[in-house]
């Protein structure tokens, strides 16, 4: 990614994550205050989240072999869909299989209308921010249809469920650690480290490669801080969604 890209793409989160600062002041009963949640043994519970991640990250390869549903024809973006349901499918497993609530994974009952159309909104002011800000960009009216394109289902799906993946993980080492705010810099930092496979396959690792990777992980750590007082992954989800779509030339025009 281009610094230009990573300072849009700043200016983007930045938007939403101060949008949803002043919606929670606004809207306290949205998103109330909650207590860190604990577990009866949560280093167990972390190995259990470790070996659900491990699974996805196995169906994600016979995914990868083509072993899944067939994605081609009029209903191919549903069919991806479902393959990502499946890929991430052992998150619910655990969930199940330890008797543990979906606030659990950041997915509480209750006022999701509210939280839905505020992610929506939020979503939209950081498009808006990213536009301004990456050189080349088309205008924001031009780029927020080609955001909510039918055929960027399967994407939303996708990053819904690496939001909750996240969440589960995040959740469980703060809950071990009893520091919420380093297991959020922990995560932050596996986040950014998941990149360097990729950066080592391409070649040389140089100077430019590592501030790419920092900047990776400051605005990962400073993204998970914020949604970790909210414990919901919802209305991040369309913030989140509508980033990674940003960095698509052919939603955003720039190149």
């Amino acid at each position: 990614m281009s610094g230009d890209s990573h300072v849009a793409l700043a200016a983007g989160y930045a938007a939403a994550l101060a949008g949803w600062l002043a919606a929670q002041r606004a809207l306290p009963a949205v998103w109330p205050g909650r207590d860190p949640f604990s577990f009866a043994h949560p280093w167990l519970e972390v190995l259990w989240a470790l070996l659900a991640g491990g699974a996805v990250i196995g169906v994600g390869q016979i995914y990868q072999r083509g072993w899944l549903l067939p994605t081609t024809g009029a209903l191919g973006p549903v069919l991806e869909s479902v393959n990502q349901v499946i890929i991430f499918l052992p998150l619910a497993v655990l969930l199940a299989i330890r008797r543990q609530s979906l606030a659990t994974a950041w997915l509480p009952a209750g006022r999701l209308g509210a939280r839905l159309g505020a992610g929506i909104a939020l979503a939209l002011s950081a498009v808006v921010a990213f536009t301004l800000v990456r050189s080349g960009s088309d205008p924001f009216w031009k780029v927020v249809p080609r955001v909510f394109r039918p055929t960027n289902v399967p994407i939303a799906v996708q990053v819904f469920l690496e939001d909750v993946a996240i969440a589960i993980l995040l959740v469980r080492i703060g809950a071990a650690t009893e520091k919420p705010r380093v297991a959020a810099v922990v995560v932050a930092a596996l986040f950014a480290a998941s990149h360097l496979p990729a950066m080592f396959g391409g070649g040389a690792v140089g100077w430019e490669d590592l501030a790419s990777l920092s900047l990776d992980f400051v605005l990962a750590a400073g993204v998970l801080l914020v949604v970790q007082r909210s414990a919901d992954v919802v209305w991040f989800w369309c913030v989140h969604c509508a980033m990674d779509l940003m960095q698509f030339s052919s939603i955003t025009g720039a190149h």
